[in-house]
């Protein structure tokens, strides 16, 4: 334990500076550069308080004056020191200067202190007392002004006490003895209280250039993260842009897509067309019928899951390929400007079943057996013929089993191909056509789909008003 604190009194009077604690050193020395006035101040007063106690006393007047004076000069150099280089605390040279300047400066006041007590030293044990306490005051006092720069302050205590000590020990008589033995308990206590009082305030400084260091750190964190979120802001504004630009150039390419699946589908149409009678208003007429059908049952429960605003827009696009697959049947029966036979009726029907062959050819051949246009369009095709009942064709479904597109498809169909004139009929009116529909409710066609039929007439009456025929064209109901 003995060897520690020896240890620890050797690294204390070293004082090491490096670049790694210059801060923490260098406010240790700046803090003894702020106390160095007031230091001054309270020595100058002590000199001529102990000038005062030992004038008339037995000591040489002149020799006071001249010891005082002697002090008051070097106080006036420290000042002048002081005033010039108190800021010069930057560097590690700059900290050794003034580390070695402390210890000399107190070595050589203590032992103005000191020599003056041997040479003035009085005859009479109350003076004597008298001056003992005032080097006590003086030693009191560097342990709590200077401890913060350990190695001035053992100088110091060393320069006042060392002679104190050893002229008690000189008189070698009871009394002197016992005041030296205080004087050094005072001195191993003053030292001791010292050594604690720098370990603190060494704690608190390195503490807070600790502090200092981690809000310097906080604060370039800080500061990179603001410049990486402006880098996030930024690139995130270009990834925003490069999204929309990418955007709007696939909703191009898909707008371009769907046109051209509307040409497609209008140039098939057209090619059934030229093979058949029915106009191009036909097709028209069916797909709004079609639509509004559509957006009037989405709201119905039986038909809410089915009838989405996208699939409501695919059936509008689908409808006009419907009767796509009479471009297989012969034209002596497609053309027949009159009744067809049994044998006749029965190839007619087979429209339905090529349409339906055609399309489901295409999803297989391009592999697109999961896309809802070409079902959709396939559903219709094969299946507008089909009956609620189960009396219609190609396959004889019934109820729900009939898809709900070639159910809408049925309706419409049906109600064109009614108030349509033809060469061998004229046009039915709306009250005959209603009563037709109405007659095939259950039977023919899905109860709420006439139902909405019905809600719609003055609807249908606009649309087939908008795009009547303007000729007459020879056709056949099959």
């Amino acid at each position: 334990m003995n060897l520690h604190i020896v240890r620890g009194v050797l690294s204390e009077l070293s004082f090491r500076l490096s670049n790694d604690n210059l801060r923490a050193r260098a406010e240790q020395l700046r803090v003894r550069l702020k106390t160095y006035p007031l230091l001054i101040a309270s020595q100058a007063s002590l000199q001529l308080l102990f000038v005062f106690l030992l004038w008339n006393s037995g000591a040489n007047n002149l020799h006071l004056i001249f010891w005082i004076a002697c002090t008051y000069l070097f106080h006036a150099w420290e000042l002048v020191k002081w005033q010039q280089d108190r800021e010069k605390l930057n560097t590690v040279a700059e900290c050794r200067e003034w580390h070695w300047h402390f210890i000399s400066l107190g070595l050589a006041v203590g032992l103005l202190w000191g020599s003056a007590f041997m040479f003035f030293f009085p005859p009479d044990i109350n003076q004597q007392i008298l001056l003992v306490c005032l080097m006590l005051a003086l030693a009191a006092g560097a342990v709590t002004m200077i401890s913060v720069h350990q190695p001035s302050m053992y100088a110091y205590l060393f320069g006042v006490m060392l002679p104190l000590i050893f002229r008690m020990m000189a008189e070698n008589d009871d009394a002197h003895w016992a005041i030296t033995y205080m004087l050094l308990l005072f001195m191993v206590v003053i030292i001791a209280a010292g050594r604690e009082l720098q370990k603190m305030i060494y704690i608190s400084l390195k503490q807070r250039f600790e502090n200092l260091a981690l809000v310097e750190q906080l604060t370039k964190a800080k500061a990179e993260v603001e410049v990486s979120n402006d880098l996030l802001r930024n690139e995130g504004k270009l990834l925003e842009k490069l999204v929309h630009e990418r955007t709007v150039e696939l909703l191009e390419k898909s707008q371009e897509v769907e046109a051209i699946q509307e040409v497609m589908i209008l140039a098939m149409c057209s090619m059934a067309e030229t093979r058949d009678n029915e106009t191009g208003n036909h097709i028209k007429r069916t797909q709004n019928y079609v639509r509004i059908l559509a957006l009037y049952l989405k709201t119905n429960p039986r038909f809410a899951e089915f009838l989405t605003d996208e699939n409501i827009e695919a059936l509008y696009k689908v409808a006009p390929l419907h009767d796509i697959g009479k471009v297989g049947i012969p034209d002596s029966i497609l053309l027949k400007p009159g009744k067809l036979t049994p044998e006749e009726f029965e190839v007619m029907k087979t429209h339905t079943t090529l349409g339906g062959n055609a399309i489901a050819y295409s999803e297989e051949s391009f592999q697109l057996h999961s896309n809802n246009f070409l079902l959709l369009a396939r559903q219709i095709a094969t299946g507008h013929h089909e009956k609620w009942d189960g009396s219609g064709y190609p396959k004889g479904l019934s109820g729900d089993a009939i898809p709900i597109s070639a159910r809408l498809m049925a309706v419409a169909d049906v109600y064109d191909a009614l108030i349509s004139r033809r060469v061998y009929k004229e046009g039915f009116s709306q009250d005959k056509v209603a009563a037709i529909i109405i007659e095939g409710r259950g039977k023919h066609f899905d109860a709420d789909i006439v139902d909405a039929y019905l809600t719609l007439q003055a609807d249908f009456m606009e649309i087939a008003e908008r795009f009547k025929d303007e000729k007459v064209e020879e056709s056949i109901l099959p």
